[in-house]
């Protein structure tokens, strides 16, 4: 699996440029079949470029021809089909050189100094693109504006700035034909100055969290309990190992790991200087030496176990473990040996445990680094096994997180802005530094992303030093408050700050409940076009980086207007089904827009590290519509023991065997056979045509219990959360539910099968 990369584009003259606005969808092909050149394309918009006079008269020849109809003997016009696409041809202009979230920016604050990125049409002549950098480098300084740094790249046809200016003259400088392109980029929160030489007194006040805040237990390499930002939560700590009788961090990574559990965005919070109360309090179990390596002596799956069981003993439901082996990535089949001990003290403890999927080097798979790396990664997904998991990021009953970039651009935290520093990735991509899944048995790993930070590119060498590009978070030692780091040990605090703020919310929601909200907040990345091969192949590759996606804490703790959210607590027998009723308002099934329903399950089931069908049990769970409850009880008894094709395309017809459910069975993405391999699951399905509320509804959601190898009698607790939703510019759905089901109600179980 391969990531797909954009040609460079040469020798482009802007008078020369058209922009053509779109109807129906028109495949690229389509213009590439009509020799245009294609140098940027949204959904509804074309931009060509035309090599030179004569072929932008031949176009206009080919558009007088359309306009006269068919010719004599011929039954439709000539070029009929790819004109007819086509709402307006216009010239390229101002508006469609600047970004929708910089008009945005200049709408709502014309006032401001913006950061901007400016892209340049490339001539094609070295004499030519330096002219026309010079040009909009006096435009930029005329209005108002300065120039920080300046690049050309002939090779890949680059002509960039760097710039400061004025909103309300943004623009003005765009009416100038050379520029392709003006973004805005993101300012850093803290100014060099600020992030360098920050002092206590710098700080906002740092109150105590809620004596009632959840406990979440941080084993690493200890916490600098005197840090202005940190003390204050500290509960206790104590430190696990032979050789460290010390608790307090050494390296530096625990502490870090703990400014980001606490406050998610280190450089705003303290940017916006108002007082601040974290939303948890922590215990330090430090296991780590200055080195931050486990100390050699121990069996460091002894340790850990300690540190866990320790941390569980001072009130921590929620365990962050931002530790990984690097000795040996996971490969299939067989589970790793810290994986398996957190696994069984997951089930025993009752706790969140939220794991990093480790770091990679990127030499490992990138066999040169030059200006390329920057927007595409080569093989990442294959190799020979060194970019997997490391110990105990395959964890089945924790949840594993990997890294994805948000940075945009580097140098604004440096001594000067350079262009020649270019981030790996866009935001949103798979960080260079994260781990690939799956997980033992094929198991979707990592179940999600934060940011990890990215690596610079500069003159074909790696930069990692850069504070734009990393995770800005608390510094343990002298020489200043702020620290900087690349690492998925940095996201996994984030997402173990949406866990607390679920615990905090709903202090009596069990582990797998709080697993469940935090699956169901993901917003999935969507990557898989970035990726060469068939569409299942690529959706697979984009969960092998990503997981489910981005989990958010407004998404995990409340509805909205027009998105419920609904959950339930059960244990289910071995081989049994429960079926629950989903109440779907009658806004669900209205005409317009987009509607869907988000189903997240977790559950802790026995393990065995020595066995290939690592879990006791395998639970799954389906969406069946528009069938009565006791056609569904019917269908679903008759097949205990059998698995379910969720694929497969059914006639519509009243199902009259297990096999036939047919359309009745509504696909979820993932299918039920990928997502049912691991203990943490989440299936969504959007619905963009209307529902017919006598052929699709009841809606019941169908869970099962499968059996491995555990015990005849054994029970399985379990949680569910299911989530309704419908565009913002439809009718809400929420309202119509409130009078039944509070923002977040408990489901009944509407009938249970045993076997």
């Amino acid at each position: 699996m391969k990531f797909s990369q954009r040609s460079s584009v040469l020798g482009i003259d802007p008078k020369l440029i058209l922009v053509f606005e779109l109807g129906p969808t028109v495949d690229l092909d389509e213009f590439r079949k009509s020799d245009l050149l294609v140098v940027d394309s949204s959904d509804k918009r074309v931009v060509v470029a035309f090599a030179g006079d004569p072929e932008l008269t031949a176009f206009h020849e080919r558009v007088d021809a359309y306009s006269r109809g068919a010719p004599p003997g011929q039954q439709s016009d000539p070029y009929a089909q790819f004109f007819d696409a086509i709402d307006t041809l216009r010239p390229f202009g101002p508006e469609d050189r600047v970004s929708a979230d910089l008009k945005q920016r200049i709408s709502e604050s014309p006032s401001d100094r913006l950061r901007l990125d400016i892209e340049c049409w490339h001539p094609g002549e070295v004499a030519a693109a330096g002219e026309w950098l010079a040009e909009v480098k006096a435009g930029v300084d005329a209005a108002g504006g300065s120039v920080a740094d300046t690049m050309i790249h002939d090779g890949v046809g680059l002509l960039l700035l760097r710039a400061y200016m004025p909103a309300s003259q943004v623009m003005e400088l765009a009416k100038l034909d050379a520029i392709a392109r003006i973004d805005l980029l993101p300012r850093p929160a803290l100014s060099s100055p600020e992030l360098f030489s920050l002092t206590v007194a710098d700080l906002p006040e740092v109150q105590s969290p809620h004596p009632g805040s959840p406990v979440v237990g941080i084993v690493d390499s200890g916490i600098a309990s005197g840090h202005h930002l940190i003390g204050p939560a500290v509960l206790a700590s104590d430190a696990i190992g032979t050789g460290i009788s010390d608790d307090q961090d050494e390296h530096g990574h625990g502490t870090m790991v703990a400014s980001l559990l606490l406050y998610g965005d280190v450089q705003r919070v303290i940017a916006r200087g108002l007082s601040t109360r974290p939303l948890c309090r922590i215990v330090s179990a430090r296991v780590l030496d200055a080195h931050n390596h486990f100390p050699v002596e121990d069996l460091w799956e002894r340790d850990l176990a300690e540190a866990i069981q320790w941390c569980a003993m001072q009130g921590a439901r929620i365990v962050n473990l931002s530790i990984g082996d690097e000795r040996s990535p996971f490969v299939s089949p067989r589970q790793m040996t810290a994986a398996a001990v957190v696994d069984d003290l997951v089930r025993q403890l009752g706790i969140v445990a939220i794991v990093p999927t480790g770091n990679s080097r990127p030499a490992d798979y990138m066999p040169t680094i030059d200006e390329s790396a920057t927007h595409s990664y080569p093989e990442i997904l294959n190799g020979d096994g060194r970019s997997g998991l490391l110990d105990p990021g395959s964890s089945l009953l924790s949840l594993t997180v990997g890294g994805v970039t948000d940075a945009v651009a580097s140098g604004g935290q440096s001594g000067r802005e350079t262009l020649g520093r270019l981030p790996m990735g866009q935001p949103g991509w798979p960080s260079p530094i994260t781990r690939r899944g799956p997980g033992p048995g094929d198991a979707i790993k990592p179940e999600v992303v934060e940011g990890a930070g990215t690596l610079g590119v500069e003159h074909g060498h790696l930069v990692s030093n850069d504070p734009e590009l990393g995770v800005v978070g608390a510094r343990a030692k002298s020489g200043g408050l702020l620290s900087w780091d690349v690492g998925t040990s940095f996201a996994v605090p984030l997402v173990s700050r949406v866990a607390a703020a679920i615990a905090a919310r709903f202090p009596d929601f069990t582990a797998e409940l709080i697993r469940a909200l935090v699956l169901l907040s993901a917003s999935r990345i969507e990557f898989a076009d970035n990726f060469e091969g068939g569409r299942a192949d690529c959706l697979k590759a984009e969960r092998s980086l990503l997981g489910y996606g981005r989990p958010s804490i407004a998404r995990a703790i409340e509805s909205s207007s027009h998105r419920a959210i609904l959950v339930a607590n059960d244990v289910v027998p071995i081989n049994g089904v429960h079926i629950y009723e989903i109440p779907v308002p009658s806004t669900f099934m209205e005409t317009g827009g987009e509607r869907g329903i988000d189903i997240s399950l977790a559950y802790s089931p026995p393990t065995r590290v020595r066995r290939l069908d690592y879990m006791a049990s395998r639970m799954e769970f389906h969406l069946v519509k528009g069938l009565p409850v006791e056609e569904v009880v019917r269908v679903f008894a008759e097949v205990q023991g059998e698995d379910l094709d969720d694929e497969s395309e059914g006639d519509g017809t009243r199902p009259t065997t297990p096999s036939q459910l047919g359309s009745h069975l509504v696909k979820l993405e993932p299918s039920t056979e990928a997502r049912s391999r691991g203990a943490n699951q989440l299936g969504r399905r959007a619905f963009r045509n209307r529902l017919d509320s006598e052929r699709d509804s009841p809606m019941f959601l169908v869970v099962r219990n499968v059996n491995r190898w555990d015990d005849d009698g054994a029970t399985q607790p379990y949680s569910l959360a299911v989530a309704l939703w419908r565009d913002e510019q439809q009718a809400e759905l929420h309202a119509e539910l409130e009078a039944q089901l509070e923002a977040i109600a408990e489901l009944p179980v509407e009938i249970e099968i045993e076997v």
